[in-house]
């Protein structure tokens, strides 16, 4: 194997990681997944699924490979083949999402929205057509359920600024492990839809650059309520260091503009006005008061206490959650579905 740069195949890669070396300081789900290796030029790249989903690479490679918002992994909830069959028809998905938008964080739905969102779909293959004009019918494919496995897989936002995204993904894995309970809790001689069983092992043969992307351990931890919150919690712990960062460089440089001649600083980025501060001691006093103050370190305090009490509700919807909710093994379902001769 060719010892490579990374940047004689890659463009705007996303910080690419050669052979098996892992990252120096790896995020809790570096720890649960085993990464996804590709085959490009004689170079092994691992792509973790954050990556996957955002890398040029993979993106042309699969079309399908990309970040969902709230709206789009409605509509992939909406057109489950195995719910749909031959699929909705946009008017149709459009009504779905209405009633999905009274529980889950979806936004305002309105048929031009859907409209763009579907044919969005559509292109990147997450979606499937057929039929024409106001007939045309679409559902979900293989790729576009690997899709929305990925994208259960990943937090983007920091959470205290917008919740909708972990919210939405929440309620989602919550309602599936419900759903599922329910299923294996039923009789053994339930039916299952035709076709289901063919769509999961599709699904297992999906690949990206010839390797595949979607196994059973994949599936079950995606779904897994646990390890979503777990996520959550790492990310906020993580945004909450960076709050402390700034918070005691903001106290560090307070400290220096308490005693500091600003009359020698290098203010020339300034422009015209760095010759009147600079011969001012009058505007240096108002500077040397406004930084010197607590004022600069309010924002980075803010934030510390809106991330710990973010952490708070996290511990305390884990326990609530988990108390009355069963996380159910996805590989019993398919076990399942298999018996059934879906």
């Amino acid at each position: 194997m060719r010892n490579l740069r990374i940047s004689e195949h890659l463009v705007n890669y996303p910080n690419p990681t050669i052979g098996r070396h892992r990252p120096s300081m790896p995020s809790l789900y570096d720890s649960i997944y085993k990464c996804t290796y590709l085959w490009h030029s004689g170079v092994v790249i691992e792509i973790r699924p954050n990556e996957l989903l955002t890398s040029p690479l993979a993106q042309k490679a699969a079309p399908w490979c990309t970040v969902l918002d709230n709206l789009e992994l409605g509509i992939v909830l909406a057109t489950q083949p195995w719910i749909v069959g031959a699929g909705l028809r946009r008017a149709e998905i459009e009504r779905q999402l209405g009633v999905l938008a009274a529980s889950l964080p979806i936004g305002n739905i309105y048929f031009q929205r859907v409209n763009r969102a579907v044919a969005n779909l559509e292109n990147r293959a997450v979606l499937l057509g057929s039929g024409d004009d106001r007939d045309r019918r679409f559902a979900l494919t293989p790729e576009g359920f690997a899709s929305f496995i990925l994208n259960l897989l990943v937090l983007r936002s920091d959470p205290t600024l917008d919740g909708s995204e972990f919210e939405f993904k929440l309620e989602l894995v919550a309602h599936w492990n419900l759903t599922l309970d329910r299923l294996l809790r039923s009789l053994p001689n339930i039916s299952f839809p035709a076709g289901m069983q063919s769509f999961f092992d599709r699904l297992e043969r999906v690949t990206v650059l010839g390797k595949p992307v979607i196994t059973l351990e994949l599936i079950k931890d995606a779904f897994n309520l646990r390890r979503l919150i777990a996520q959550q919690q790492t990310n906020v712990l993580g945004l909450k260091s960076q709050a402390e960062a700034r918070l005691a460089q903001t106290h560090a440089l307070s400290e220096f503009f308490r005693t500091a001649d600003l009359s020698q600083l290098n203010i020339d980025g300034l422009g015209e006005h760095a010759a009147l501060l600079k011969d001012s001691q009058a505007l240096q006093e108002v500077v040397r008061t406004i930084a010197a103050s607590g004022a600069p370190q309010l924002s980075a305090r803010g934030q510390i206490i809106r991330y710990e009490s973010y952490l708070d509700y996290l511990t305390r919807l884990e326990a609530e959650y988990l108390s009355g909710l069963s996380v159910v093994d996805i590989n019993m379902f398919r076990r399942r579905v298999a018996g059934a001769g879906g």
